[in-house]
């Protein structure tokens, strides 16, 4: 195969699988971090491997790029960026733990958990999620493949219907920059943080 066949294959396969990712889903998942930004709740994001960096890009653009002066910020951490507590955490208690024990000391009712993960089947994401729930916290899937055991543990489950790594990974960081372009449009038209 020509490099420029590859490239044309790839471009056709993730044109296909951002068009069959609902709508409805990438709404409800706007809707669900806009009321977290409004009611000063949290947002905690996290995930595995490519997902870690789509994990730690998220939370950099909507804590970044959705701000202008004089407005408050989105309160949005990704699990994945210390290196020394993960460290530590997956050293001492496991690597299942890595985000289960941070969210211990964090997650509050009504904050807002977004788990990224292409099989939505790693045993350290699931067990954030559980905890996250149990704690009535809202918790998001950035799925692929057929979501996995995440879906059934997401009250909003977007998934990518691909199973391609390399697609699915693609397209949460699209959805990561329509997520951006909206919130900085619509927070600087609502002004929701004037009382």
């Amino acid at each position: 195969m020509t490099m420029g066949r590859q490239m044309d294959e790839y471009r056709e396969r993730l044109a296909h699988a951002l068009s069959e990712i609902p709508r409805e889903q990438v709404i409800a998942l706007g809707e669900t971090l806009f009321r977290a930004y409004r009611d000063g709740k949290q947002v905690f994001i996290l995930g595995n491997g490519g997902s870690s960096s789509t994990a730690s890009h998220m939370a950099a653009d909507l804590a970044k790029n959705t701000i202008a002066p004089n407005m408050k910020r989105f309160r949005i951490f990704s699990l994945n960026d210390n290196a020394a507590i993960m460290t530590a955490l997956a050293n001492d208690l496991g690597y299942e733990n890595v985000f289960v024990e941070q969210l211990t000391n964090l997650v509050q009712a009504g904050d807002v958990l977004i788990a990224v993960s292409a099989s939505g089947n790693s045993a350290n994401v699931l067990k954030a999620m559980r905890y996250a729930r149990s704690r009535s916290a809202e918790v998001v899937g950035l799925l692929g493949f057929d979501g996995g055991a995440a879906a059934a543990l997401s009250d909003i489950p977007v998934i990518v219907p691909s199973e391609h790594y390399g697609v699915v990974e693609d397209a949460h960081l699209i959805l990561n920059h329509i997520l951006v372009d909206y919130f900085r449009e619509r927070l600087a038209q609502e002004r929701p943080w004037v009382v």
